[in-house]
């Protein structure tokens, strides 16, 4: 049997094709492109999305501009972009030291039909929307955290609706959305994310969108310390919607301040509904389940999946709670299909909890407490959680991605959660509010954390977040031996105790911003020597004063170290840029550091990237 050596460039070129769906734009323009005419023609039907956000290493970013971009520039058909150290701002103008000549950027714009733009500059966004006019998908998120930046959705949505051709629109701001009436009526969106729409728009907008299949929306109100008047209610906002957004079948709807009898108003105009998910802060008129019972039944007909999360935080001492009058509204024949449980913690007159929801869970993230909670099957007569598994109750909880607990010094029962399957838990967040760190013992919930949580379920735990100062004594340290897996880390510089080697951990986040002093340098030593691993650090500081202390240290010691983020967190708090690339360039040159080690800087020098 004769043995044949197939060369890559005589596979055939459906193979070939095959093969190229898998490779990155710069795997294809760099390594491939140009070796022969008929490869260059078979990348040249390649269909691209290319990132060039903050998850590029800025040598990276420079390898695009100057090989990628302008060969694949008629193969590009989605596009993310990052203002966060202003990539976005140089990409949309005439800036001419990018590698990449301005009119081939705004050629690309042009032709993508998704663009995913993360944390714009009010500039950077208009100035990014006049170019293009072939969209189908439009992503932006604002996280509006280290900037202060205007309320930039000023017209934002009258732009958006004139594209004739955008399909799918999400917009996550930091502001609400500012309603404009000249909006244009013929939008051909169909699928919208919305987080941000004052209530008394919400008709209005939705008039506005003739064509919309799929919408996840919250809406704000403004509290209403007196009873809400429903005879005064202008029944205009909702009449005749049935006929204005005839294809609207999965309908998202969170809701603040805002009273049934409207949501009872408005969902008389949705017959045609499939899907609906509701969630609210109030739970005194929205836990009713006849209530609900009677909306559905008399105007939501085909709905086949219904979804509801009332979570009220702080409950009034105003508001009656009646668990057993909630129990028994949702423990009809009606509910068999949704059934709903009740959560609830009280501390007395300080703090009343109520979370009502139905099952399965549709929320990812849900914040709760390790002690304390009631809980109220509304299908069980005992009123005890059924500990019995089966295939339907392993889906309950399948969505939660993160549990957020609240560590309190006093709660009302030494009681845990129920023992639930978590299938597809990744995230454990803690927010302490203990005064003292004897409070608790951390022996004591670790041991509870495992009763809690099966040991596949810790293993499968990915991520660790701890917010504020005081937690019990060696917490955290402690907490990673039952945490096997965890590869990401977010905690306060006073809570840094590691005495084990932590080879997993590959991300780390330290907050330096609190009042409590730190040893910088004890911490500085715990990182090089129990985090070998350690690829991606963020720094929250409240100033620059030990910046260049930290790199020293981090650029020398973190062997296998990636990317370094700062972030400088007090009014006026940043960086001098002639200074820092002056010592950079110096230290780059004594220590032998490659090309590669780049810097960027925020528009305001109040958070600088390291790429290595």
């Amino acid at each position: 049997m004769t043995n044949v050596i197939s060369k890559f460039e005589n596979l055939p070129n459906e193979l070939l094709l095959d093969i190229f769906t898998y490779c990155r734009p710069r795997d294809l323009f760099i390594s491939l492109f140009n070796l022969n005419q008929r490869l260059n023609t078979l990348i040249n039907l390649q269909l691209l999305g290319v990132d060039l956000g903050n998850a590029l290493p800025k040598y990276l970013l420079d390898i695009h501009y100057q090989s990628v971009l302008s060969n694949a520039r008629e193969q590009i058909i989605s596009l993310r972009l990052s203002d966060t150290y202003n990539r976005m701002k140089r990409f949309v103008t005439n800036d001419e030291d990018l590698g990449i000549d301005f009119e081939t950027r705004k050629a690309i714009l042009q032709r993508v039909r998704c663009l995913i733009l993360w944390d714009p500059t009010m500039n950077s966004l208009y100035d990014t929307l006049q170019y293009v006019n072939n969209l189908e998908s439009f992503h932006l998120t604002s996280i509006g955290r280290a900037r202060h930046t205007p309320n930039y959705s000023d017209s934002l949505l009258k732009i958006l609706f004139q594209m004739k051709t955008l399909k799918r629109l999400y917009l996550a701001l930091h502001d609400s959305i500012i309603y404009d009436n000249s909006i244009s009526i013929n939008t051909s969106i169909t699928h919208l994310v919305l987080n941000g729409c004052h209530m008394q728009h919400f008709g209005s907008l939705l008039r506005h969108l003739p064509n919309i299949q799929t919408l996840n929306i919250m809406c704000y109100n403004r509290p209403n310390l007196l009873p809400w008047a429903q005879e005064n209610f202008d029944h205009t906002l909702y009449d005749g919607l049935s006929e204005r957004i005839p294809h609207l079948t999965n309908l998202t709807l969170h809701v603040t301040h805002t009273p049934f009898f409207e949501i009872e108003i408005l969902l008389h105009q949705l017959p045609k509904l499939i899907k609906f998910s509701f969630s609210s802060l109030l739970i005194e008129e929205y836990s009713n389940g006849a209530n609900w019972e009677r909306i559905i039944t008399s105007s939501l007909p085909v709905l086949k999946k219904f979804s509801l999360f009332i979570n009220e935080t702080h409950v009034p001492m105003r508001i009656l709670i009646d668990l057993e009058k909630m129990v028994q509204s949702f423990s009809s024949l009606f509910w068999h299909r949704w059934p709903v449980v009740i959560e609830y913690y009280n501390e007395g007159s300080s703090k009343r909890h109520v979370m009502l929801y139905t099952l399965p869970m549709q929320k990812d993230s849900v914040r709760t407490y390790l002690y304390g909670v009631q809980t109220y099957p509304t299908q069980n007569s005992d009123n005890t959680y059924d500990l019995v598994q089966n295939d339907e109750k392993k889906n309950d909880y399948k969505k939660v991605y993160e549990l957020h607990f609240v560590l309190h010094p006093s709660p009302p029962a030494n009681v845990l959660l129920p023992n639930r399957t978590y299938t597809n838990l990744k995230s454990l967040s803690f927010t302490s509010e203990l005064t003292d760190s004897g409070s608790y013992d951390s022996d004591v919930i670790l041991t509870d954390l495992q009763k809690l949580f099966s040991s596949s379920t810790l293993a499968n735990i990915k991520r660790i977040y701890l917010y504020n100062q005081i937690y019990p004594i060696n917490f955290f340290s402690k907490l990673l031996n039952i945490l096997p897996n965890v590869q990401s880390v977010r905690i306060s510089d006073t809570l840094l105790r590691i005495y084990t080697v932590a080879p997993r951990i590959t991300s780390l986040t330290i907050d330096f911003t609190s009042t409590v002093v730190s040893n910088s340098a004890d911490i500085l030593r715990q990182m090089g020597t129990y985090l070998p691993n350690l690829r991606y650090l963020y720094l929250e500081l409240k100033d620059a004063q030990n910046v260049y202390i930290f790199l020293a240290y981090c650029l020398r010691k973190l062997q296998h170290l990636l990317d370094i983020h700062l972030t400088f967190h007090e009014t006026n708090a940043c960086i001098d840029q002639q200074t820092f690339f002056s010592w950079f360039t110096d230290y780059k040159s004594l220590n032998a550091l490659n090309s590669k080690v780049q810097v960027e800087f925020s528009g305001t020098n109040n958070r600088l990237h390291i790429s290595l």
